[in-house]
């Protein structure tokens, strides 16, 4: 029976995941076999699928950051060479002193490091799923930059933050987008 029940779940995730969903047009969630079920650990890739663009041209994701909720557990993430990779705990603690959420970001260590904007790439990192069967959000930003014509370093948002399916308009520097999420399930 409890077999039944590993297998019907793991059914229930590939399925979960084959389907393309507004949610996953932009950035895009795959935990590649791990798992979804609630309690357990996992590792989950963010794949960016492009870059900025502003006044019509195209510009590298130099720093790439997403917010990984406490239900998901401290993150640890994944080594990518040319990026430094950093956790922050956020100062908003719960009644027992542990963070609402750690924001990890990767930072291109020069511009020779910056993600083509024309080419995908996955960012990963390690979590464990808390006990609770939920939809777990990652607020996830990219950030581009354009030298303007005077030298200064004009930064581009690319702001993947969205949970209640709106759209805000664009500006002219941000795009807004749907968060990338995952639903853990029952064991």
């Amino acid at each position: 029976m409890k077999f039944k029940k590993k297998a019907s779940a793991a059914i229930v995730a590939i399925f979960v995941i084959s389907i393309p969903t507004v949610a996953s047009a932009h950035v895009g969630v795959q935990l590649r076999g791990n798992s979804f079920v609630a309690g357990q650990s996992s590792r989950v890739c963010l794949s960016l699928g492009h870059g900025c663009t502003y006044k019509g041209n195209q510009y590298g994701t130099r720093v790439f950051s997403t917010v990984v909720p406490s239900t998901a557990g401290k993150p640890t993430p994944e080594f990518h060479q040319g990026f430094k990779a950093t956790v922050v705990a956020s100062k908003e603690v719960d009644a027992n002193n542990t963070p609402n959420n750690y924001t990890v970001t990767w930072t291109a260590k020069s511009k020779n490091w910056e993600i083509d904007p024309y080419t995908f790439y996955d960012f990963g990192f390690k979590v464990t799923w808390n006990a609770k069967p939920q939809k777990i959000s990652f607020l996830t930003t990219q950030t581009c930059f354009v030298t303007l014509a005077d030298g200064t370093k004009k930064p581009l948002y690319l702001k993947w933050i969205q949970t209640d399916g709106t759209t805000p308009p664009a500006t002219e520097d941000t795009e807004f987008g749907p968060a990338p999420s995952v639903t853990t399930l029952g064991a």
